[in-house]
């Protein structure tokens, strides 16, 4: 009986290879809208904000419109002219957490070029504005924005390293 289970099994096993087929016939997609390209500033009200993230922010909970930063918060902006240019943060450290921790140090880097470090001895909602040196952008490419921010408040049930909340950065016309 083992030998014909065998048996058969070998001669199932025996057939011929199947023919070679084409490769399928090639279709263009439908013709739909492109993304649009980055911008130049970025609010986390806009569905499209996590196309700004590079790293260092948590998942965001829908319809949220601010996010939290972990130690170095970076984000990518395009822009079609260098010239007359400030980096403009909205952030906060809030009251509850971040007090203890004041003074608060946030390095601001564009391009991995130091723009300034500034000492935060407040907690509260910030606005940050400075302008940016024109050599240091590059025109149709990601221009990368990140901000260190020394010391931040560790989550004691998770430990979770939380730096600001921050609601809208990015590059605009110096006025």
């Amino acid at each position: 009986m083992r030998a014909l289970v065998l048996g058969l099994a070998l001669l199932s096993s025996c057939a011929p290879l199947p023919e070679s087929y084409p490769v399928p016939e090639q279709r263009v997609g439908e013709e739909g809208q492109e993304p649009e390209p980055l911008g130049a500033f970025v609010t986390f009200a806009d569905a499209r904000a996590e196309d700004y993230a590079v790293k260092g922010f948590l998942p965001a909970a829908p319809d949220q419109t601010w996010r939290w930063a972990t130690e170095n918060p970076t984000l990518r902006f395009r822009v079609s002219d260098v010239k007359g240019l400030r980096l403009r943060a909205n952030f906060a450290f809030p009251e509850g957490s971040h007090r203890a921790l004041l003074p608060i140090t946030v390095k601001y880097f564009v391009n991995e070029q130091l723009l300034e470090a500034v000492v935060y001895k407040n907690a509260g909602t910030m606005e940050y504005r400075k302008g940016v040196p024109a050599e240091w952008l590059k025109v149709d490419t990601d221009n990368l924005v990140r901000m260190e921010i020394s010391p931040v408040y560790v989550a004691e049930a998770d430990k979770q390293k939380l730096s600001l909340i921050l609601s809208e950065i990015g590059l605009e016309q110096d006025k």
